[in-house]
């Protein structure tokens, strides 16, 4: 543990991989991206738990704040070739939490350049509080405290104003999609997390923050990777 915020301290990124529990090994991949002021360490716990039910976990770690989402895309999608490189014979996931989920549909959605991601090793996306759709508080932010667009870069393409960048981002094609909202979000609406395209949508009792560490959120998106569906599976 002191490893990882010794590597945040000293302004480095710090990606975390787990090993599946070998009596559960399912052979599949996850890859978790954290949300906006954050880092990898807040999805460690959600990753600790996908470890423990058989599979190899990714936690991706990126500043949020130095870059427009576009630029994080291109440095996710990177990253996701060389998970999948290392993983040659192996299904993969993603799961995110809030603009991770942006960061994700730039990552399969502007896929140029000579080597390509290989969009069909992913199999499914959980998103987590994602703002599709943008976010009130983000425009609420930048337009009272316009400074706050300097030290967040990605802040004022998460507005949910008409003409915002955040309707231009690429929509994700291939994988299976599935959404989980929060219903106490007061940082993205519930409506503002529907993506055109995805199969599910789900609603758990959470605020937005702390839904990556609650145990409801982590058996909807354990359900999700398993079978592509939500809804508990009857025996």
């Amino acid at each position: 543990m002191l490893d990882i915020f010794g590597k945040y301290f000293k302004g480095q990124r710090c990606h975390i991989y787990m090993h599946p529990k070998l009596e559960v090994d399912r052979h599949e991949v996850v890859v978790l991206v954290h949300g906006l002021i954050r880092r990898s360490y807040n999805m460690r716990p959600m990753a600790k738990f996908l470890a423990k039910n058989g599979f190899a976990t990714y936690v991706y770690d990126y500043k949020t704040s130095t870059q427009v989402m576009a630029a994080h895309g291109d440095d996710l999608r990177e990253y996701l070739k060389k998970v999948i490189a290392e993983n040659p014979n192996k299904v993969i996931h993603i799961v995110t939490h809030s603009m991770g989920g942006i960061i994700v549909r730039y990552a399969l959605g502007e896929n140029n350049g000579t080597e390509k991601l290989d969009i069909s090793r992913i199999k499914r996306v959980v998103m987590l509080a994602p703002p599709n759709s943008g976010s009130k508080i983000a425009r609420y932010v930048t337009k009272y405290a316009p400074i706050t667009g300097r030290w967040f870069k990605t802040l004022p393409e998460l507005s949910d104003e008409p003409g915002s960048v955040i309707y231009t981002v690429p929509l994700i094609k291939g994988p299976e999609v599935g959404v989980v909202a929060a219903k106490y979000d007061r940082e993205v609406a519930i409506k503002d997390t529907c993506l055109e395209g995805m199969k599910e949508h789900l609603i758990i009792k959470s605020e937005h923050s702390f839904m990556v560490y609650m145990k409801s959120s982590n058996e909807a998106v354990l359900r999700f990777l398993t079978s592509g569906t939500f809804k508990p599976l009857e025996n």
